[in-house]
């Protein structure tokens, strides 16, 4: 079974699969597929507090966790196990200086867990983030595209 709560949207041609659950607020745009487990946070109050928006054509592998008002754009794609708060840093690092992002994944991004290392009182810790590894390609049949994106970037599906 999945779950979508009350006063969540989702637009046609979504996939909720096994287990996801999209939960109150949440947005979520045409033809995604919320692969097995994933779980997109939910807000009925605050009523300032933003909601979770997927946009058209993404794709969030199993177990990918986005909460806290993050806004994913059309046609990016998150690896398995991704998970995104308002904290949480998303790094591109496709270039040769690293972008920072926080709250957004921009569009057509595939993404994979990654972490950083932060000075703690008690030492150095690896905190967890998110890696823009790579951009969609236009050329890839859509359909095709969201496993092959991150196939071609030796991410697991």
């Amino acid at each position: 079974p999945s779950y979508v709560n009350i006063g969540a949207y989702v637009d046609e041609g979504t996939m909720v699969d096994t287990w996801a659950t999209v939960g109150s607020c949440a947005q979520i745009g045409k033809h995604v597929h919320l692969s097995g487990g994933v779980g997109i946070g939910g807000v009925l109050e605050p009523i300032q507090a933003a909601p979770v928006i997927i946009e058209d054509n993404c794709f969030l592998g199993s177990r990918a966790i986005v909460v806290e008002g993050v806004k994913v754009e059309k046609e990016a794609v998150l690896g398995a196990n991704v998970v995104l708060t308002a904290s949480t840093k998303i790094i591109d690092v496709t270039g040769p200086t690293p972008i920072e992002y926080k709250s957004i994944v921009p569009a057509r991004s595939v993404v994979i867990p990654g972490s950083y290392t932060k000075k703690f009182p008690a030492g150095d810790y690896q905190v967890p983030c998110a890696l823009i590894i790579g951009k969609r390609k236009e050329s890839t049949d859509k359909k095709t595209s969201l496993n092959d994106a991150l196939r071609e970037n030796n991410v697991a599906v």
